[in-house]
């Protein structure tokens, strides 16, 4: 299941706080990867939403949960699985990504038979775009079904060579 990233802060600093113990500001704000006006606000919905009670030390800098509220065993037990499944999910590349950069290129040189060359200047003409244009689309359109039969012929030989 993927978690926004509110629901692993919160849930990563209930599982912090569970034990009872102090624990310093600057261990969770690494664990959180966040500032402080945020750990702030994730205090407050873990004050609110789970009538957790969570004091402060400013001998210590540290946090401690003296009062559980509805963040009971069962409960945290559910937010470590989510939090698990979620990094599960993420190291697995389920995730997507909106990239905002622009585009990096590189001029490469390519050596092509005439035929394919003229195929790509046709197709640039007809889309009133460049060549590089033309090859961008057709790798975009085509080369991960090429990719993917690929690996499945791969696949396939190499299992007929276990066989022999």
């Amino acid at each position: 299941m993927q978690l926004s990233t509110r629901q692993v802060r919160v849930f990563t600093l209930a599982t912090l706080l569970s034990s009872g113990k102090k624990v310093p500001t600057i261990k969770i704000i690494s664990a959180l990867e966040c500032s402080e006006p945020t750990l702030t606000r994730v205090l407050k919905e873990i004050r609110d939403s789970y009538d957790a009670e969570i004091k402060y030390s400013k001998a210590s800098r540290a946090y401690q949960m003296t009062e559980r509220g509805q963040l009971d065993n069962k409960a945290l037990r559910r937010m470590r699985e989510a939090l698990s499944a979620s990094e599960d999910l993420r190291h697995n590349g389920m995730t997507s990504r909106v990239y905002l950069d622009k585009d990096k290129k590189k001029s490469v040189s390519l050596s092509l038979k005439m035929s394919a060359l003229r195929k790509i200047d046709r197709l640039s003409y007809l889309n009133n775009s460049t060549r590089s244009e033309a090859v961008e689309l057709l790798v975009d359109h085509y080369i991960e079904n090429l990719i993917q039969s690929t690996l499945a012929e791969l696949a396939e030989k190499e299992k007929d060579g276990l066989k022999k």
